[in-house]
């Protein structure tokens, strides 16, 4: 075997560090104009979309109570018929399906839009009004890590999940936005938590809002479908759509219930959410609830 000296053992060296910088600047570039490629898509298939006045937005961080918020708005908006194959036939998440190259479908009014975008896609002039559902952050947390082992990672460790949660502080800074509300959107915000304790409460609340008429049939229906039992029976209605994957998910909906995320995290982990909660969104929770988390 040829012997190699050190100046050429180091030669070697310096072009695989040249290498690395390569890949990684195309890899980064890769990155930037397949990001630029989806905003056009996504900006494409909104101006054929439209806005309508009576549109209506369910705005949350994801795995925050979307899919029942959806279930809820369509039984009190539309007769009810559960002859939808997948719910974003009735409330699209029209972010998602422009990802996936779906074209935009034709609804009646008022539509019910699904949305996990940050606040400033939103300008002041955006027609429509919204319901922002806010979920407790460790709950969110403990929810979305479950959701990301199951659907991509089955070796992921909730120790490097929380680890990335509180590097990129997303459900801080989404959380914080849609509250403090800069352009003065029209928006109903609900708790979660409160969906769980007294959900008629909550949909009364939401009647008003809309100014819609109070149709007794109409809330018994979204009390009914609404129900944890039945979105997990029927989870084929809601979760993952078959063409993105050909995987089978059984765990989107999955629990449907609060105060999970404080038995599973350290005493260090939840010094940490405490910490940046403080700091992010705590005195605008307390604004917008007239109370702060416990």
């Amino acid at each position: 075997m040829k012997k190699v000296d050190k100046k050429e053992y180091n030669g070697y060296g310096i072009l695989a560090e040249y290498a690395f910088k390569i890949n990684k600047l195309f890899a980064n570039l890769a990155r930037y104009f397949f990001n630029i490629s989806h905003k056009f898509k996504f900006e494409q298939f909104k101006i054929i979309f439209g806005e309508r006045e009576d549109d209506i937005y369910i705005s949350t961080y994801p795995k925050s109570g979307t899919t029942l918020m959806q279930m809820i708005l369509y039984h009190l908006t539309t007769d009810g018929r559960m002859n939808f194959k997948h719910i974003y036939e009735v409330s699209p998440w029209i972010h998602n399906a422009s990802f996936i190259g779906q074209k935009p479908p034709d609804l009646t009014s008022p539509r019910i839009i699904k949305t996990h975008d940050n606040y400033k896609e939103f300008g002041k002039k955006t027609k429509g009004r919204f319901i922002y559902v806010y979920r407790n952050g460790m709950d969110v947390a403990i929810s979305n890590y479950h959701q990301q082992k199951n659907y991509n990672n089955p070796d992921l460790k909730l120790d490097k999940y929380l680890k990335i949660f509180f590097k990129q502080k997303k459900w801080f800074k989404h959380t914080r936005e849609w509250m403090i509300n800069k352009n003065k959107l029209s928006i109903l915000y609900i708790k979660y938590e409160d969906l769980l304790k007294n959900k008629t409460k909550e949909i009364e609340r939401i009647i008003s809002f809309l100014g819609i008429p109070t149709d007794k049939k109409a809330i018994n229906r979204a009390l009914k479908y609404s129900s944890f039992d039945y979105m997990k029976k029927n989870e084929n209605l809601f979760g993952e759509q078959r063409k993105v994957s050909e995987k089978i998910f059984n765990q989107f909906i999955r629990k449907g219930k609060s105060g999970e995320g404080k038995s599973h995290f350290t005493k260090e982990q939840k010094d940490m959410f405490m910490l940046y909660y403080k700091q992010m969104v705590e005195n605008i929770e307390e604004k917008t609830f007239g109370q702060k988390l416990n």
